[in-house]
């Protein structure tokens, strides 16, 4: 056994029932043993390499980031408050423009802030997978979702670029193409998907590339869909603010007049449609569509029917000053919900419990347990990870907790977030309090 780790409570990452005086064992990445109840007598003394007695603490499932862009962490407060969306987006382009150290640095950072506050893994939407190195030198376990933009058969190949140079030599795939270099060094727990960025700024073909490959190859595929009503309005009949800012871009929407459907029917239905599944044959693989802030027409009967993940980032949410997220219809609809930070341009901070936080004040009457599993195993189902992955974060019993019931000690640490006492990801010691 590589680690033991007491604990006076555990959360079981399955039945999400809380354990009392629980020792766990870690091996190979994974929970090889879970004993409750002081089984074991005498300590944690021979039990595995390395101990960890850790007292008055609660393990729960390591926090899932399912949405950030970690390459705009350098943007943190350096975008005006207020700017309408559209005016918002100009600014974040002109904001890449910066030196590559400044960008650097900034990734740099925000893995710091996603290790400190008990986050074990994030998909991170990425221009060019500069966040590989960052996240494993962190040792968060990271899917790199590689934005394509622009032409489809140029955007897919600068993907093949990014994973050549980052990721791997695919010579079974890429042929000749692939070229002579050694492959590079594997990055642990370091994996890449696909992110088509938009049904306002991408069309059917390239996305059908790319979640046709996605669904090949077994990864991730990730989206922006229904963000803003500008949005909406844009991909409905093709005018307002984002036919404005994308021909101001060099964008020719000369013959464009939208597409007659709204954002959400026109992925899931029309452009995703031969390789979504329906009816009894449910849960489209790996599919996180991010945002989905404005569903109308005939969005909820397609997510019923597809049963996408949906992810949603409650602080940036309010940064821009939304209507209320439709959380009810998404849990009535029975897809994977989950919960992201969005990008520091336009979010305080990268920390789950704000996220859970915001969550819970902007629904009061959502269960405390469900918002955790939206930040925690729904993250994992995301990403295709098992149940058992030693991705784990131990915290400080919160004053006040007594009874050892689940929905308690959320209500204590809503908004007053516990202290990360460690973490673990991968099965390896991520972040220790001193």
């Amino acid at each position: 056994m590589d680690y033991a780790v007491r604990v006076s409570h555990y959360l079981d990452p399955v039945t999400f029932e809380l354990s009392r005086d629980v020792i766990l064992l870690l091996a190979g990445g994974h929970v090889a043993e879970v004993i409750t109840g002081g089984e074991v007598s005498g300590g944690l003394d021979g039990l595995a390499k390395q101990t960890l007695d850790l007292g008055d603490a609660v393990c729960l499932p390591g926090f899932v980031n399912a949405h950030a862009h970690l390459d705009l962490s350098h943007l943190h407060r350096q975008v005006p408050r207020g700017l309408a969306f559209t005016d918002w987006a100009r600014a974040i382009i002109s904001g890449r423009q910066l030196p590559e150290p400044i960008i650097q640095a900034g990734i740099d950072d925000a893995c710091r802030m996603l290790a400190a506050t008990g986050t074990t893994a994030v998909l991170d939407i990425s221009v060019g997978g500069d966040s590989a190195p960052a996240l494993a030198r962190h040792g968060i376990r990271g899917v790199l979702a590689l934005e394509v933009l622009g032409e489809p058969g140029r955007a897919m190949q600068r993907c093949d670029e990014i994973i050549r140079a980052r990721f791997e030599l695919d010579i079974e795939r890429l042929g000749s193409d692939a070229g002579m270099a050694a492959a590079p060094t594997a990055l642990a727990g370091i994996d890449y998907g696909y992110s088509p960025h938009a049904p306002y700024s991408t069309g059917a073909e390239l996305y059908q590339l790319a979640y046709g490959r996605a669904f090949g190859e077994g990864r991730v595929c990730t989206t922006h869909v229904a963000e803003t009503r500008d949005e909406l309005q844009f991909v409905l009949d093709g005018s307002g603010p984002f036919h404005d800012m994308l021909s101001s871009l060099g964008v020719d929407l000369s013959s464009f007049a939208g597409y007659g459907e709204t954002p959400i029917t026109l992925l899931l239905r029309d452009w995703l449609g031969p390789w979504l599944p329906a009816g009894a044959q449910r849960a489209a693989p790996l599919l996180v569509l991010v945002h989905c802030n404005y569903p109308s027409g005939e969005d909820l009967q397609w997510i019923e029917r597809t049963q996408p993940t949906i992810c949603w980032c409650p602080r940036s949410h309010a940064y821009f000053g939304h209507e209320p997220w439709p959380l009810r219809e998404y849990f009535d609809s029975g897809a994977n919900l989950v919960l992201g930070t969005d990008s520091l341009a336009s979010n305080d901070g990268l920390d789950m419990w704000g996220e859970i936080t915001a969550a819970a004040l902007a629904h009061p009457d959502a269960p405390r347990t469900e918002l955790l599993r939206m930040a925690t195993v729904n993250g994992r189902r995301a990403l295709g990870l098992a149940d058992d992955v030693a991705d784990l974060a131990i915290w400080e019993l919160p004053t006040g907790f007594q009874k050892p019931e689940l929905e308690q000690l959320l209500n204590l640490c809503v908004g007053n977030h516990p202290r990360l006492l460690a973490s673990f990801s991968q099965g390896q010691l991520t972040a220790r309090a001193i």
